[in-house]
Formats: C-alpha cells, sequence, structure tokens
C-alpha cells in the first residue's frame, strides 16, 4: 500500500530504522497451539479483522477457535461455533456462495471424525452452518487454497494431505465451485497426492490465469515441488524441468519481491537430505524461475512464512518461522528494499516457533499490519498464539525533509450501497492523475488514470464487484498523495 505520504519527511541520510512490534496488551483470550492453522477474515460485516485458530494445546487437545474483533483489536471468543476441533490443520477463508460474506474450509485430524475436510457457510452476522454432504476427502497434516482455475468468477479449491483407507493414502484434489458453494471434484486431473504439505496458486507466466505449486512428500516417501500450469480453464499440466527444491514439513508463498509484476516464490521447508531450507526463486515473468544465492533467510523446516508490506514502502517484507539445522525454533522478519534485496530485521522480538502458522492483518485499524503467531516454543517453552501489534517505523536520525503535499479530496457518497463513488478533487493545475483503491490490508484491487483539469474535478470509481467492507481510496497528481477511508455496505 502506498502508505509513504502518511510519513510526511525522507531521511537525508542513512540511518538506522526499525519496525516495532509489541506483544498486544491485554493479552488476547488466544488458545495456544501447534500443528496450527490461523487465518484472519471479517466474518460479521463489522469491518474489522476477526481471527480462528485451530491446533493442538499443550496437551495435543484439539481446537478450533473463532474470536471477534471490536475493531480496536480487542478480541472474545465466539462461545456458540460449529467447528469441529482439529490439529494437523489447514483453514481457509473464501466467499464460496457468492453472497458477500466469508466462509469457511477446515482440514486436520478430529478427536471424533479421523481426518476432515468440513465446510461451513457464512450468514453474513458471522454465524456459521456445516454444509452437509460435500464430496471433499477428509485429510490431516495438508494444506488448501482457494482459487478461480476455470475463470467462471468463483472460488474453487485445491485439499492435499493424509487420508484414511480405503483409497490412496495421500491426495491432491482440485474440486470446481458451481458458483453457489456446491463442488465436484475434477476427476480427470492428476496431481501428486502429497502430506506434510503446501500448495499455492498463482500467476506465474502473466496468462491471466491460476497455476499451481504443490510440495510434500509423496506415497513413495519421496519429496517432491511440482509445478503445474493452467490452461485457463482449470486443466493443468505439470512443468517439467522447474528446477525447485523438493521439500516437504514447509511452506510457500508467491510475491512479487522485486516490483516486475510477477510472481516470485520463497519456497522452505525440509529437503532430500532431511535439512531444512529457505531459498527465494526470482521469476523472469514467463514462469521460468531462478535460485537467489546469497539469500539471507535462515534455512527452516516445520516452517510458515506470509509476505506484508510491514514498513508501508509500498514493496513486500517477508516473516519467517520454523526450525533451524541446531533445532532451534525461530520467528525472523526480513525487510525488502523493493528490488528484492532482503535484510533481516534484528530485534523484532517475536518469539521463535516451529509447527505454527503466521498471519498479518490490521487488528487496530491504524493503517500498519499486526501479526498473529502460533506455534511450538523451545524444550519445555510450551506452545503461543501470540499478537504482535505493529507501531510503525522508528529511526535513528532527526534529520527529515517533507517529501511531497497530502492531497485533499472526498468521496461520496460514503458509506456506498451503489455500484459506483465519486472522487471530488480541487485541482490547482492540469495534470494525470491516479486513483488507486486497496483493502484494509493493503492489496490493490484497481487503479485507474483521469487527467485534471483547473478547478473542481469529479471522477467517478466503479466498486461495483466489492465485497461489504473497509476500503482505502488513494489519489496521486505526481506531486502529492491523500487517501480517504470508505466503506462498501
Amino acid at each position: 500500500m502506498k502508505f509513504k505520504w502518511l510519513l510526511s519527511f525522507l531521511m537525508l541520510s542513512q540511518t538506522l530504522s526499525a519496525q516495532t512490534f509489541v506483544e498486544a496488551t491485554p493479552t488476547p483470550p488466544f488458545e495456544a497451539v501447534f500443528l496450527s492453522s490461523v487465518a484472519f477474515a471479517d466474518i460479521d460485516g463489522d469491518n474489522d479483522q476477526d481471527v480462528l485458530i485451530t491446533g493442538g494445546d499443550i496437551s495435543t487437545n484439539r481446537v478450533s477457535k473463532l474470536y471477534t474483533n471490536d475493531g480496536l483489536g480487542k478480541f472474545t471468543e465466539v462461545q456458540a461455533n460449529p467447528f469441529e476441533p482439529v490439529y494437523g490443520s489447514s483453514v481457509a477463508f473464501a466467499d464460496i456462495d457468492s453472497d458477500n460474506d466469508q466462509d469457511v474450509l477446515i482440514t486436520g485430524l478430529s478427536s471424533s471424525s479421523g481426518h476432515i475436510s468440513k465446510l461451513y457457510t457464512n450468514d453474513g452476522i458471522g454465524n456459521f452452518t456445516e454444509v452437509m454432504g460435500t464430496t471433499f476427502d477428509g485429510v490431516a497434516f495438508g494444506s488448501i487454497a482457494f482459487a478461480d482455475v476455470d475463470n467462471d468468477n468463483d472460488l474453487d479449491v485445491l485439499i492435499s494431505g493424509l487420508r484414511l483407507p480405503p483409497g490412496p493414502l495421500l491426495v491432491s484434489k482440485l474440486y470446481l465451485n458451481d458458483g453457489a458453494g456446491t463442488f465436484t471434484e475434477k476427476a480427470d486431473l492428476f496431481l501428486e497426492g502429497v502430506f506434510m504439505s503446501s500448495v499455492a496458486f498463482a500467476d506465474i507466466d502473466s496468462d491471466d490465469d491460476q497455476d499451481l505449486l504443490v510440495t510434500g512428500q509423496n506415497s513413495s516417501d519421496v519429496k517432491i515441488s511440482k509445478l503445474y500450469v493452467n490452461d485457463g480453464a482449470g486443466n493443468y499440466t505439470e512443468m517439467l524441468e522447474a528446477g525447485l527444491e523438493s521439500v516437504d514439513a514447509g511452506s510457500i508463498a508467491f510475491a512479487d519481491v522485486d516490483g516486475d509484476n510477477d510472481q516470485d516464490l520463497l519456497l522452505t521447508g525440509r529437503d532430500g537430505s532431511d535439512l531444512p531450507t529457505s531459498k527465494l526463486y526470482i521469476n523472469d515473468g514467463e514462469g521460468s524461475f531462478t535460485e537467489i544465492q546469497g539469500a539471507p533467510f535462515e534455512p527452516v523446516s516445520e516452517s510458515s512464512i506470509a509476505f506484508a508490506d510491514v514498513d508501508n514502502d509500498d514493496d513486500l517484507d517477508v516473516l519467517l518461522t520454523g526450525i533451524t539445522g541446531t533445532e532451534v525454533p525461530i520467528s525472523k522478519l526480513y525487510i525488502n528494499d523493493g528490488a528484492g534485496n532482503f535484510s533481516e530485521l534484528a530485534g523484532a522480538a517475536l518469539d521463535g516457533v516451529s509447527s505454527g502458522s503466521v498471519a498479518f492483518a490490521d487488528v487496530s485499524s491504524d493503517g500498519n499490519l499486526d501479526v498473529l503467531i502460533t506455534g511450538k516454543r523451545g524444550p519445555g517453552e510450551g506452545v503461543i498464539s501470540k499478537l504482535y501489534i505493529n507501531e510503525g517505523v522508528e529511526s535513528s536520525s532527526t534529520e527529515y525533509s517533507k517529501t511531497e503535499t497530502t492531497l485533499s479530496f472526498t468521496v461520496f457518497p460514503n458509506p456506498s450501497t451503489s455500484p459506483m463513488l465519486f472522487l471530488s478533487y480541487d485541482s490547482a493545475e492540469i495534470s494525470e492523475v491516479t486513483i488507486s483503491v486497496y483493502n484494509i490490508n493493503g492489496v490493490l484491487l484497481r487503479q485507474q488514470k483521469e487527467m485534471a483539469t483547473i478547478g473542481q474535478q469529479v471522477f467517478p470509481v466503479d466498486v461495483e464487484s466489492l465485497p461489504k467492507g473497509n476500503y482505502l481510496m488513494e489519489l496521486d497528481n505526481g506531486k502529492g498523495r491523500g487517501t480517504i477511508k470508505f466503506v462498501v455496505q
């Protein structure tokens, strides 16, 4: 997200700077878990980020707990939730039935039902109901990911992991959505079955469809990292000789780390020699990946990684957790210079964990991305679910200069129930302006350019396809920027 204008200054000399994360106080009532998965979403339509936490507690009792946010980062457990308690879990929110609220899929090992994959639909205010009779294979120690793989404007899902007999014990199955939340397995597709897995969708070859990476251990006890290319209709072909490290017990994430508008890749896990690894691959824009030698990332397995712009400088930083080759659990934050060069942020004071999960969200509505970390600490130190609040950039420099003017503008109607918003702006000169719309977590959703003349300008901005929630609109005229929060109801 382009929050540089918020800083209102620029350091004139090289200085030491640090992103400050502090443990949330008062301490949220989160259940401490490992073998876990966590996910943020606005489940109740009040424009803040709630959270679902799954995993095993210190005694490996299964946990699936939902917590609602008051908008300022104070969380309350939802006592009557229908979710099956699981560990060895994976969870993901998605609007599966096109009603503009966040439904959820939960997989894992339960104490009563064994290996499960359960889908729950949301009524729009955070009440969930299990969808009975789904075709999903129940799995544990796997991974799930939603994406529109066949370009029909609904979210399909890939499920991987360990299932119970009869049939194959390891699966990677793609299920297509009919738009109303009914899923059918794509039976003519073969993807390598894996567990201790991680899966991720991304458009790796710039053809506007969702390709797929699958990692994990297959039925022959061999670690794999297989890249599958989508033809646009959800038919996948393995990209042979992709050149990616084969791993299990890891995590993968795509992101444009070097600002060239293609999807690069960070891959972690246990390699073919059962040693921890962390590798960064740069994409040439056509799906060919080259490993960056000398990347600073600590090799880890039993890992979790997440990209986010934690310092509001318009590039994606990364948090990495896991266990090192010396069996030390870590949580390390690496700051991106915008060109894909990362430096570890010393003194971040995050608890080191393995066998956990991490997720970023602006829980306190201050424009900074906070982070939730779950997992197992060192021997005898138990397990955690800790929320760290991002307090922004601290700098040792006192030398500043003004960067750019803060632009004033309005949007109306706000809140909006119409398909169109209007931006009103008093322009002092003829110039091209850029209007950008972001979600509350800083992801660019749309952008348009307009030509402004001198005087009052009114530009229409299409918001018809935006789900209900909070958004940010930014105006940039080349000499200054401004932003306004708006609400779609």
